[in-house]
Parts: C-alpha cells; structure tokens; sequence
C-alpha cells in the first residue's frame, strides 16, 4: 500500500480582503492548501477557492466571526474538523491576518469601539495562535501582520496601532513557548500598502501616504505576501520572535506628513 505523502494547510484569516487574497494566492502558487477564513464577503471567498482550482491548487472557505471568543473557537472548531476529515493534511501555518482598520482617533473612541477592535485585532490572533499551534507539527510557522503605524505617532488612528503593538508583543512573547514545541512566530510589519482601497486611486492620497516611507511611494499587496512566504518557508528556519519589515523605512523617522489616515479617507466620499 503506498503511503499518502502529508500536504502542508496554511490557515490564513481576512482572506477575501485587499492583502488577504493575494496571500492566498501566493500560498497556493507555493503548493499549500489553504483554510481562508472570511466574515461576510461569502462571494470573495468562492472566488478564492476557484482561483486555487484553476491552478490545481485548494482553497477552503470558512465563515467565522472574529470579534467574539464563540466565533474564534468555532472556527478552531472548524479548522480541526477539516484535518481530521482529510487525514494527509498537515497544518503547517498560521497567518493572523484580520484586522479593522482606520481606528477611531484619541477623542472619538468609545468604549464599545475599543472592545471591538482589541476583540479583532488582538483576542482573537491570540486565542487562534493558541488554539491552532497545539494542532501543529515541528518546523510549522506563524505569521503576524503588523504596521509600521505602531512607531510614528498616529493619534488620528490610536486604537489601531495599539492594537497592532500588541500584536507585535504577542510575536515577541509567544515565541519561547512555542519554540519548545519547533513553532516559529514572527510578524511582518507593512507600511502602507495599496489594499484595494478606493482612496488610493486619488494621487493625493497616494503622494500623502508614500511621504512615510524612506524609499517613497505606496506597497503592492505582493510584498507583504512574499514577506509571508518568506516567514512560512524554511529559508526562515533560524527566525523566531522578529519582525521583518518591509515598510519602505516607515519606522525610521523621516519627516511625515501630518494628519490621519481615516481623515485623509473621510476627505474624499468616493474613497
């Protein structure tokens, strides 16, 4: 009888957004098969999985709600249903990808508003980091995606970046106990990036956002994937507990623009 070779599941969460997809979609070109979960975005999700069929590849939509621990454990829940089904798979990644964007400012934030967004941006990486590591073999990876946000002042977009310093403490903090376990941690820490966003059609908008990085200019989605791809790889066998930045030198002080994110958004309707 011969044996089935296992097949390596990557678990990537936001997976219909702007970046998520194309994660996805660099992760079936590497030959993963792929659990994307997804909130409500159900014909983005069908997308995704059609996609990865058109390239011989696998993508698995899941629906869960982030933003309560019900929601995160039923998806745990679903996630350790699907590899128990297909004995050969092998979860192999993680990738903490959701997030809410454009916080609220220092002055607007509620506390319902606060609880949310640390529900989406921090519980719910953790409970999944958590949860899904123990479903997890020797050389398997995590990914955080962090933003450059958390070293600039950013006032305008406070519980955002909070939450992402967080999950910056999580890489750092997590990444001894899973060690012991031959699970590494790390985070990518993206500038801002052309995520599908209307705004960025607007070359204001554009020249506004690039004047925070060093090397100018605004990401493509695909850096941040290979950043992923990089972090999921063996080529990164030695990282644990780092960020790797490819911001384009948003964290290191040049001199930036004022005002917010959400306020350059809100300034233009069609955004």
């Amino acid at each position: 009888m011969t044996e089935v070779p296992p097949y390596g599941v990557v678990v990537v969460t936001g997976a219909t957004g702007g970046l998520g997809h194309v994660i996805v979609d660099g992760l079936i070109d590497d030959g993963h098969i792929v659990i994307a979960q997804f909130h409500t975005d159900a014909i983005g999700a069908q997308a995704l999985r059609v996609a990865a069929e058109q390239k011989g590849g696998t993508c698995i939509p899941v629906q869960a709600e982030l933003s309560t621990s019900a929601g995160a454990e039923a998806f745990v829940d679903a996630v350790a249903a699907l590899l128990r089904k297909n004995e050969s798979w092998r979860l192999r990644g993680l990738i903490n990808n959701a997030a809410l964007v454009l916080g609220p400012g220092f002055g607007s934030t509620t506390a319902d508003l606060f609880d949310r967004y640390v529900a989406v941006n921090v519980r719910a990486p953790f409970l999944l980091t958590q949860a899904l590591s123990s479903l997890m073999e020797d050389g398997s990876s995590i990914v955080n995606i962090s933003s450059a946000g958390v070293t600039f002042s950013s006032p305008g977009d406070i519980i955002y970046v909070m939450t992402k310093a967080a999950l910056e403490a999580l890489t750092r903090h997590a990444a001894e106990p899973l060690a012991r376990r031959g699970i590494r941690i790390n985070a990518v820490v993206a500038g801002f990036t052309d995520n599908g966003h209307p705004g960025y059609k607007f070359a204001k908008v554009r020249d506004h956002l690039g004047a925070f990085a060093a090397l100018g200019g605004i990401a493509e989605p695909e850096v941040i994937s290979d950043a992923v791809r990089f972090l999921l790889s063996p080529a990164s066998r030695r990282s644990t507990g780092s960020l790797l930045d490819v911001s384009g030198g948003s964290t290191l002080g040049v001199p930036r623009p004022g005002g917010s994110v959400r306020d350059l958004a809100q300034n233009h309707p069609s955004a």
